[in-house]
């Protein structure tokens, strides 16, 4: 305790001297101004207010009905890759189009005489480190693209590449000095080839299997990416590169008219989105968010499919289709025969999650069986892991949090959140995972990659790990350990090796190029790289755990047997279960709390899909509202007890007027 007494000193020290920073004064201001938002900073990371439970309400579902679900014909694909590659002759930009469906199976692809084989990773702001300059076979940015068009979206929200550009760069709004890092910070490396969750392609032409799909190159913030839709639902994306360059849109405030995006809304065109779901009718923190800058009025000529193209198939993604084809049926998201890889729950078997107010939705196999059904935790092994009726209650009182709750990033607003939840135990084995109906496919790897990360780093023997890792990063030392030597600068000589509870609100706090978050001209937060060393490309301890992973998965080579971060064995060793404890990769924004069985740490909880702070708030409800057997770290063990340079890190950070049918304003 005479350390804490020693830490509480200096923290006193030092905050008297960082709140008479002006700098500091200015960030304050504006974020009071973004906190004033419906969706603002909510409960931050304070315990006042922790024994509120909302009042669990049936809200009207939204669902997609398998019954009416449609999908991508054979046809719609060929109109929508005819369409696109009509206005890139026209444009005299010959280009790299695929088309996916919601789950991820690419359709078909093509590349026209003359495109671009490869294009560089860039920033354009002459960073050299990550994946900076690295190229990227454009059949692969296409992919990358379309994904990140379908996973980004839903049946209440269609979002693009260029939304994903406004929300992954280092202010939010990029270019806005004084602001902080984008809601989904990090969101860019997710769905990777190597994770132990997503899935790799059919190897039969003309042949599409159960999702979610990997990702060659995680999400994109490159323009071009864009949903489809028919009958107003979500049905796949199309993405497109024209360009011998794959990089993302520092300029937000003028209005570019993008070939790839022409081309692309051009595909679209008579598979577009419901007006009023579209990302410029969606706002976050007060900030509307972008869909496209191009429209139909910057086509270059009538829309046309007529014509041919010649279909091409890519190692580990696309095995082509059927002889005498250019084309694959999409599968339908939802269907009660289970082939997309979601179904409602009790779809096969039993029920798992009686007790939720609305149906939730599970994964499968694809052929009946359901995956991650409610188990007993491996670690710890001494009795007192997550048992598997405990990691069902966590699961149905968090899904019942998020069908109370109200969404922060859907159309119409008062909606439920629509999340993927995953459970895992202490060495990061999932132990329970299953999502709402229409939740975003990207929360689905994402919600494991919190999990993950907040049990990871509140393990005491995370600083060992990390520092163990041989080899060269992008840290400034260039080496693994510097980052735990710099964490433990930066938040207390201890950090990650004395068991205190990190949440990923926590971790995202020491992750950003600037410390505080958004406060220009500060160092970088321990878990980053200097600003001039930083770009959405390179974002620190996140990528350097990953690059040779994502480098190997552009071979079409399937994922690692111990998931990712293991670095050929090399990396983060595998615990039990076969895998390492950061088999997703790690991920660096709000959503994920660690599970204790009184003091003892036995697991951890994420969530992704519907807000930022929503998902942080599922968390943390989920397990207070839970079995009582588990919960969420004791206040003494939080992370937010800490100063660092007098600003304390956050533990959980809930929205305001968070649910539908309560009026509790402070519930976290």
């Amino acid at each position: 305790m005479a350390r804490r007494g020693e830490l509480a000193s200096a923290r006193g020290n030092a905050r008297r001297g960082l709140f008479g920073h002006p700098g500091f004064k200015a960030a304050v201001a504006l974020l009071s101004l973004l906190c004033a938002a419906p969706s603002g900073c909510g409960g931050g990371g304070g315990s006042g207010g922790g024994n509120f439970t909302p009042t669990v309400g049936t809200a009207p579902a939204t669902p997609p009905n398998p019954a009416i679900s449609p999908n991508l014909t054979e046809g719609d694909v060929n109109t929508v890759i005819l369409q696109a590659v009509n206005e890139a002759n026209a444009r005299g930009k010959p280009a790299t189009i695929a088309v996916v469906d919601r789950v991820g199976n690419v359709l078909s692809l093509t590349q026209m005489a003359g495109a671009p084989g490869a294009a560089t990773i860039t920033s354009m702001r002459n960073v050299t480190s990550g994946l900076e300059g690295i190229p990227l076979p454009t059949p692969l940015a296409a992919i990358t693209k379309a994904l990140t068009g379908a996973y980004l979206s839903s049946n209440g929200n269609a979002f693009t590449t260029r939304t994903a550009s406004q929300i992954v760069q280092e202010h939010f709004d990029p270019g806005v000095a004084g602001t902080p890092a984008g809601p989904l910070f990090g969101v860019q490396f997710s769905q990777l080839a190597c994770s132990d969750f997503n899935t790799m392609a059919s190897a039969t032409p003309g042949g599409v299997n159960a999702g979610p799909h990997r990702s060659p190159a995680g999400f994109s913030a490159d323009s071009g990416g864009i949903p489809l839709y028919k009958n107003g639902i979500l049905v796949g994306g199309i993405g497109v590169i024209s360009r011998p360059t794959y990089s993302l849109d520092l300029n937000i405030f003028n209005v570019d008219i993008d070939d790839d995006e022409v081309i692309a809304i051009a595909g679209q065109t008579g598979y577009a989105p419901p007006a009023q779901i579209v990302a410029s009718n969606i706002a976050v923190n007060g900030l509307t968010l972008r869909y496209t800058d191009a429209s139909s009025a910057n086509l270059a000529a009538p829309v046309s499919a007529s014509g041919t193209f010649t279909p091409l198939p890519v190692t580990g993604y696309f095995a082509g289709p059927a002889a005498g084809h250019t084309a694959i049926a999409g599968l339908t998201y939802g269907s009660t025969d289970g082939a997309s890889g979601v179904v409602p729950d009790g779809t096969f078997g039993p029920v798992l999650y009686p007790g939720t107010t609305t149906q939730a939705y599970v994964f499968t196999d694809g052929n009946g069986k359901v995956l991650y059904a409610p188990t007993a935790g491996l670690a710890p092994t001494d009795g007192t892991a997550i048992t598997a009726s405990e990691a069902q209650a966590i699961m149905t009182s968090a899904l019942n949090v998020a069908f109370s709750a109200r969404a922060g990033i859907r159309v119409p607003t008062n909606s439920f959140v629509q999340v993927t939840v995953t459970v895992v135990d202490l060495d990061g084995n999932v132990v329970a995972q299953a999502r709402t109906p229409d939740a975003p496919i990207f929360g689905a790897d994402v919600s494991r990659q919190k999990a993950r990360s907040a049990v990871f780093f509140s393990r005491p023997d995370a600083a060992a790990k990390i520092s163990a890792i041989p080899g060269q990063s992008s840290s400034p030392a260039g080496t693994f350990a510097d980052y735990i030597t710099r964490t433990q600068a930066q938040v207390e000589p201890t950090a990650f090796s004395d068991g205190l509870a990190w949440s990923e609100v926590a971790i995202g706090d020491i992750a950003r190029p600037y410390f505080p978050d958004g406060i220009d001209g500060t160092p970088p937060g321990a878990l980053s790289l200097p600003f001039a060393n930083w770009s959405v490309f390179s974002t620190g301890l996140q990528v350097d755990l990953v690059a040779a992973d994502i480098l190997a998965g552009t071979t079409g080579a399937p994922a690692p047997a111990a998931g990712c971060a293991n670095i050929g064995g090399k990396g983060l060793v595998a615990l039990s279960g076969g895998k390492s404890p950061l088999a997703d990769g790690l991920q660096i924004f709000s959503g994920g709390t660690p599970i204790y069985r009184g003091n003892t740490l036995v697991g951890a909880i994420g969530i992704s899909g519907d807000g930022i702070q929503q998902d942080s708030m599922v968390a943390y409800l989920g397990v207070q509202n839970g079995p009582g057997t588990v919960q969420n770290a004791p206040a003494a063990l939080r992370i937010d007890q800490l100063a660092p340079q007098g600003l304390h890190l956050r533990f959980v950070n809930c929205p305001a007027a968070p649910f539908l049918n309560s009026t509790v304003q402070n519930p976290c």
